[in-house]
Parts: C-alpha cells; structure tokens; sequence
C-alpha cells in the first residue's frame, strides 16, 4: 500500500471511529489528519501524469473541505492546504484550457470561482492576526505597515493567499473594486520576498510577473517584469520553467514579441520533465504552452 493511500486509510478508519466517540476525540483526529495531508498535497504536486492529476484534485479537495468544517474552521494548517491546494489546481486545470470562447468562458469563471475559494481558505488564517484584521479593508499604507507583523513561520499564508487572491484579481479587472486591492496582494508579495527571496522556486517572483505584465492603468512596468523573470531564473537555476509559460503569456504578449513568445514556448516544449521533485508544475507549463502556441495567431 503506497504511503498516500495508507494515510488516507488511516484517515477514514480514525473518522469512523470517532463517529462513535465525542466531540474532543473529533478534534484530535481532524487536527492529527492535518500532518497526512502533507502528504496528500506533496504527492499532488509530484504527479507527473495531468489527466490522473487532474481526476484525483477533486477527491483530493473534498477531503480538505469536509476536514476543514469538521475543525470548525479553526485549523491554519488544514485551511492553508485548502488554500494552496484550490489555488494551484484552478491554475493548473481551468486557466489556459479553453478550446474555443464558450470553453474559455467556461474555465475562466471556474477557476475564479476556485481562486476565490482558495482566497477565503487562507485570509481566515490571516485575520487571526489582530494587527492585519485591523487594516485589512482599511487604508493602503496602513496595510503595508502591519506586514511586519507576519514573519517567516507565515510564509505560506502569506503566499498562497496572495496568490489565489492576486489571481483571482487578473480574472476580474472588469471589476474596479477588485482591481483597487491588487497593491495590498504585491504588498503581501513583497513581505514574501523580504521574508525568503528563493521560497518554492522563487515563486513570488513569478506572480511579480504577472503584475508587472499587466496595462500600466494597473501599475504595470514591463522593465521590473524583465527583472523579476531575471531574479527566478537565477534562484531556481531556469528548472521553475512555468515562469517561461507566464513570462511569455504575460509579459510578451504585453510587450508585442513574437520571437520571445516562441522561443520560450518552444524551449519548454524541450525540457526534461524531471526538472524538480515537484513534477506537476513542469507539466503543466508544458500542457499550457503547447496550447498558447496553437493560439498565436489569434494573439500577433
């Protein structure tokens, strides 16, 4: 038995058990359950097969879902699971997966409808801060003057719930009120840098990206663009290669180069599927260039 499926076994055999037991043996099942979805999320992101990636997110979720009601909400590292694992599969599976505007349309409402959901999972976990939960719909600079208060054992609340909350941000900037909190997701962003540089392949850099690719109506700056895919480059030594996906998404169809949309969508096309542990995320930038390729004389 394969060491994710024994723990979800054990998982299901403590909740039965606690069927029958009290409220406190409830409580210290869910949270002990906290630690196996560790493994959970880790395998996720080390499936190198898309489509079983792909069947197997939504078990996946429901777990945490039912998990996370079962704490009562009251469980930062479940919630933040829920968050990071929500975010990354309405990136990996809805965004970039429409064949024609009605699947387009389709995909891009589920995965804000997933981004969101990922977003509420992490700011429960955020406004337990009483600092944050002081400013959070207050003032810009009030805002970034809490930051400090988080510190390195916040780094993933502080990411993932930027990320699921900036991304939900891109999906909507029909929207002037959701556009208006994108400085308090870089803000966010910013206190990840200043807290690790290099966290998970220097992926706050990648998000950077993505701002800085946007119109500059949004704050966008395609010369601090260039700098932050500069910077991820080097700290994951050009093996995080989703940032070439994003760069050329973002960042050359803003700029208008075709030579760099297709030479970076070809150069991922190329590389070793076995670049880093967390294979997923190599192939989905596969996936996903192969399918913006086929879209580019709809976009030059």
């Amino acid at each position: 038995m394969s060491k994710i499926f024994r723990n979800v076994f054990i998982i299901i055999a403590a909740l039965l058990l606690v069927a029958s037991s009290g409220c406190s043996l409830k409580k210290i099942v869910i949270n002990s359950s906290a630690l196996f979805m560790d493994d959970v999320v880790d395998q996720f992101l080390a499936e190198s097969d898309l489509e079983f990636a792909r069947e197997a997110g939504p078990a996946n979720l429901k777990l945490l879902d039912g998990l996370i009601k079962g704490s009562n909400y009251e469980n930062d590292g479940l919630l933040i699971k829920g968050c990071k694992l929500y975010g990354m599969y309405a990136m990996a599976f809805f965004e970039d997966e429409g064949t024609d505007k009605k699947s387009e349309k389709i995909n891009m409402r589920r995965a804000s409808n997933f981004y969101k959901r990922a977003y509420e999972y992490g700011m429960k976990v955020m406004l337990k801060n009483p600092d944050f939960k002081a400013v959070s719909e207050g003032s810009l600079d009030d805002f970034i003057k809490v930051m400090p208060a988080f510190n390195k054992t916040d780094i993933d609340t502080l990411f993932w719930t930027a990320f699921a909350w900036g991304s939900y941000i891109n999906l909507n900037r029909n929207s002037a009120s959701d556009i208006a909190d994108l400085p308090k997701v870089v803000a966010m962003i910013n206190r990840v840098i200043e807290l690790d540089t290099g966290y998970f392949y220097g992926i706050p850099h990648l998000f950077l990206i993505v701002t800085y690719s946007m119109p500059a109506m949004f704050g966008g700056d395609l010369e601090k663009a260039k700098a932050e895919y500069k910077t991820i480059k080097e700290i994951s030594g050009g093996k995080f290669i989703i940032a070439d996906f994003f760069m050329a998404k973002f960042y050359a169809v803003q700029a208008q180069n075709k030579e760099m949309f297709e030479q970076l969508l070809k150069g991922i096309a190329d590389a070793d599927p076995e670049l880093i542990p967390e294979r997923m995320f190599t192939q989905v930038a596969k996936r996903k260039a192969e399918l913006l390729l086929a879209k580019e004389g709809d976009i030059f």
